[in-house]
């Protein structure tokens, strides 16, 4: 009895040794899931806080930037917090006994503060005017575009008539020369006539009324008051006590310097 005994605690212990190895050996692999999971839940939670630190500041900086270009008046931003996040703690070991499954820390969402979701929405709104500026410069430009198209063609068709215009001046500017060529008098020749000698005359003898002229060639000419003489005209005067007659020329015919 004392052997069986003896026998069966021993089978007992070798029975809770191999219990106690495996409760062991589980508790370990679940450990050592739990490290990772807690791990990896921690890497994740720094991931996301280190994002939205990212997020704040580039949307401070493109505030700031848009600020200054829109002459806005400066205000001082103010220095976005990392929100705080709860790092899960490790479980402690657990009990050989008795295996706890470790939940893993539920991830914080980030949230927004409220002036930086202030600043967005002040963003948004003067995108939508500087939309609305931009639509309107689109619109007058356009119009201005047309305008100027109308332009461009009035004024071609300006240039077309005023060419038209010079080319009927010039037409008739050449029918005009034409014309005055055609109605210039012409230049009569000019006959040159050769004075022909006249005969001169003087009295050879004189009564009231009547006188005989002898030329220098030795003609004679028996003349009275009314007479035409060559060169001399009409006899007008016969005065013969001055000696003399007188012509409607003018010219006095005398008696010859010989016979006086």
């Amino acid at each position: 009895m004392a052997d069986n005994d003896q026998l069966n605690e021993e089978y007992q212990f070798s029975d809770l040794d191999a219990i106690g190895t495996d409760t062991i050996d589980q508790a370990e692999r679940g450990y050592e899931a739990s490290q990772r999971r807690t791990a990896e839940s921690s890497t994740n939670i720094k991931r996301n806080a280190l994002i939205v630190v990212v997020l704040v500041i580039l949307a401070m900086i493109i505030y700031k930037f848009l600020g200054s270009f829109f002459a806005a008046p400066k205000i001082p931003a103010q220095k976005a917090l990392p929100e705080k996040t709860t790092v899960a703690q490790p479980s402690p070991p657990p009990q050989v006994k008795a295996v706890t499954p470790v939940v893993p820390a539920p991830v914080v969402q980030p949230t927004i503060p409220a002036n930086v979701e202030q600043k967005l929405s002040a963003l948004e709104l003067s995108q939508q005017s500087l939309r609305s500026e931009v639509l309107s410069v689109g619109n007058q430009l356009g119009g201005i575009s047309s305008n100027v198209n109308e332009l461009t063609a009035q004024i071609a068709k300006l240039n077309n008539a005023l060419m038209a215009l010079n080319d009927r001046l010039e037409e008739q500017s050449r029918e005009i020369e034409r014309l005055m060529i055609r109605t210039k008098p012409k230049k009569t020749p000019v006959v040159i006539k050769k004075p022909v000698p006249v005969k001169k005359y003087y009295i050879q003898a004189v009564i009231p009324g009547r006188a005989w002229l002898i030329s220098q060639n030795g003609t004679t000419l028996t003349v009275r008051e009314g007479t035409v003489i060559p060169g001399y005209g009409t006899v007008k005067v016969i005065d013969p006590l001055q000696g003399r007659i007188t012509t409607s020329s003018g010219q006095i015919i005398r008696f010859s310097q010989d016979d006086s």
